[in-house]
């Protein structure tokens, strides 16, 4: 039995709405309505999923920056997936009420202080995000020594370090790169065991940054510090990320072990 589709010239009536009278002349004049139809739905769908995500993100960054802190953490949540990777919870949340945050700060709509205090909420919600307060041993013997930027106390990292490989440790050692230098190393590691080396307690803000930097990128980093920087134990512990201070290569080798499996 024939069709009245089998004639690919012929087109089919339209549906209700249409007036019969415009009827199209060809295959061509279809699909480019259909184009239009699927095209201007997806804008208005984008258009409310923006509206709607803008609000969102909004009301979170209100909240990290002048309620509580178990208003803060709830806010977080509900904007959070679970099952969803780290780097989905940064493009996808977090990046966009960092940007709300540093607009609402420039142009005077919170204070210095309040988007501070975002900051610091933003970090540790990150940092525990997938990492419970005793970080899982790892399974490999390997690490990264890090020189804090701008830091030139060298000595007796090298001896450390060697040491840490005699002992049977895959060390990579990073000495001598800026901060922006050993951001990009962070990124490309796969190692879980970061070693931060300093000389002084001139180097604590370079060693904040630096520290912040690592976690944000890898939030279950089990991180020391080390060398003569590590006697200002109170100072270093108040270091969000820091896991443990070790001012000898022996305290810092029993670390380094207790954190395998």
């Amino acid at each position: 039995m024939m069709s009245s589709f089998d004639d690919q010239n012929q087109i089919p009536p339209l549906a209700d709405g249409f007036s019969t009278e415009r009827a199209l002349s060809s295959r061509q004049t279809v699909r480019g309505l259909a184009a239009e139809v699927l095209l201007q739905v997806a804008r208005r769908a984008n258009a409310a999923r923006r509206a709607r995500d803008t609000a969102e993100i909004a009301a979170v960054s209100a909240a990290l920056t002048t309620a509580s802190e178990d208003e803060a953490t709830a806010a977080l949540q509900a904007l959070d997936d679970p099952n969803r990777p780290h780097d989905w919870f940064l493009t996808e949340r977090l990046g966009l009420i960092a940007t709300e945050i540093g607009e609402l700060c420039a142009t005077d709509r919170i204070t210095f202080a309040q988007a501070s205090t975002g900051a610091a909420r933003i970090y540790d919600y990150l940092r525990y995000r997938r990492r419970p307060l005793l970080a899982k041993p790892v399974e490999t013997r390997a690490a990264t020594f890090v020189l804090v930027p701008g830091d030139s106390h060298t000595a007796g990292m090298s001896a450390t370090t060697d040491a840490f490989r005699t002992r049977g440790w895959d060390i990579t050692l990073l000495v001598g790169y800026s901060h922006d230098e050993l951001v990009a190393r962070f990124e490309a590691s796969t190692d879980q065991i970061f070693c931060f080396w300093a000389g002084s307690s001139q180097s604590l803000d370079a060693l904040a940054r630096i520290v912040v930097a690592l976690t944000v990128s890898h939030p279950a980093a089990h991180v020391l510090v080390t060398g003569q920087i590590a006697l200002e134990g109170d100072r270093i512990r108040a270091i969000p990320g820091i896991d443990a201070c070790a001012p000898d290569s022996d305290a810092a080798f029993a670390w380094l072990e207790s954190q395998t499996a």
